[in-house]
This record gives structure tokens, sequence and C-alpha cells, in this order.
């Protein structure tokens, strides 16, 4: 916030200055008692209107996110793959779309607690984060099923990038926390191409 300075009993510089910008005024010589309860004030109105910011921001970002993982949830997935969809049909480009299940998921949970699964659902997260491009959809469905998009993408392309995710899974085990055990975890991922005259998402999943 901006508070002006200006000399005292000057109205009119006083009106130029709240109409070109500034928040608040003081009459120099400055009242120091004053000056403090002023910008005292326009800091407490500063952190309210960041909390209130915040709370839209966060309320937003909880609305198309899974809080577990922090990837897109199924809604915002739904959306975002018909704008891919259509982007494919202007540029004429192909896109891919991979489904991805990890393996014998429930026995974690049985074996060692909902806290491993959890921590096993983050982390299978943030490696396929970390393996894909900026670009790339990325969404769980629910459970342990996630939804990846890929634009302007060719069936190779999209063999080879779900290889290396496979790969990414497989070799390096897991922790389950709290047991501090470690898992050997693998994914299964189903691959399909969307051409650009295919309009059908639904079918294609």
């Amino acid at each position: 916030a901006v508070v002006l300075a200006i000399p005292d009993g000057d109205w009119s510089l006083a009106a130029k200055g709240l109409d070109v910008g500034a928040h608040d005024y003081v009459f120099d010589p400055v009242d120091a008692t004053e000056l403090v309860l002023r910008l005292r004030g326009k800091v407490n109105r500063k952190r309210m209107s960041d909390r209130l910011r915040n709370n839209v921001t966060d309320g937003l970002r909880l609305a198309v996110t899974d809080p577990l993982t922090g990837l897109y949830n199924r809604r915002y997935a739904t959306q975002h793959l018909t704008r891919i969809v259509q982007r494919s049909a202007e540029s004429r480009k192909s896109f891919a779309l991979m489904l991805l299940d990890i393996d014998n998921f429930k026995s974690v949970n049985d074996r060692f607690g909902h806290a491993s699964g959890d921590a096993v659902l983050a982390e299978f997260s943030r490696r396929i984060q970390e393996n894909l491009r900026g670009v790339d959809l990325i969404s769980r469905l629910g459970g342990e099923e996630f939804l990846i998009a890929m634009p302007d993408t060719s069936e190779n392309q999209a063999r080879i990038a779900s290889e290396r995710l496979r790969r990414v899974i497989e070799e390096t085990p897991f922790l389950a926390a709290p047991a501090a055990k470690t898992l050997s975890i693998t994914v299964s991922i189903g691959v399909t191409l969307g051409l650009p005259d295919q309009t059908d998402v639904d079918r294609l999943i």
C-alpha cells in the first residue's frame, strides 16, 4: 500500500494523490503515532487480502486435484481430454492415452496398512511426473488407477514412454511407511492412439 506524505492542508494534492493510486495520505509534518496506526492498518488489510486470495486459490486447486498425490482428478481429466481431442482435430496430429494400474495393490494395504498404500501411491505419482513431459496430462482416476494423455504423440513414442514408466516403477523398490519395508511394485499399462478424426474419448479409454 502507498501512503502519501503531503504539505499540511494541501487537500488538492491529497485528492490528486488518491486519484493516481495512493491508498492513504498524512500531512507533513507527520505525527509519528498517526503514521504508525495508518501503516499498521494497511498491513493488516494486506494480510487479510492475502488470506482471502490464498483461500480462493486453494479452493480452486482442491477442486481439480487429488489430495493424496497432487495429480489432477477424474473431473479435470475429463474436461482436459476434450481440449486435447479438439487440438488433435485442428493440428491433424495423433495423441496417446495410457491407463496405468498398480499390480496387486490391494495386498499392499492388506499386509502393511493404508498408510503404506498411500506412501506407495504418492511415490508412484512422483516417478510418473518425473518421467513425462510438462504438456502431458497425468491424473488419478481413483484407487490405484491412473490416466495419462500425451498430445502430439505417435504410437512409437507412446510405446517408448510406457516402457520407460514401467521400468522406473519396477526397477527401484518402494518404501512402505511406517513399516519402513521395501516393496517390489509393478504396473500394467494399456496404450491406445487417438487419431484426429476420433472424438469418442470414452471408447478410447
